[in-house]
């Protein structure tokens, strides 16, 4: 998992506008380029496993193998 990557800039409510992107749950685009703001959106894939997320799949296997050791064997 990856910790913290460092301090985020405070934001007001004023400062915040929402806007849904096309398709997802009917949203119409914004009048304002995202860029305009610095916004940059990405895309990631995560992997959940036992309850924890992670971003790489070698991480989320990892984990998935400590679980399956952990497991009772049953008689």
């Amino acid at each position: 998992m990856q910790k913290g990557a460092g301090r985020c800039p405070t934001l007001n409510a004023s400062d915040i506008q929402t806007v849904s992107q096309p398709g997802e749950a009917g949203g119409q685009p914004s009048d304002v380029p995202p860029d305009m703001h610095g916004i940059v959106r990405q895309m990631t894939e995560t992997y959940l496993v036992g309850g924890y997320r992670y971003t790489t799949l070698a991480d989320a296997i990892a984990q998935a193998r400590r679980m399956a050791k952990q497991e009772p064997v049953s008689p």
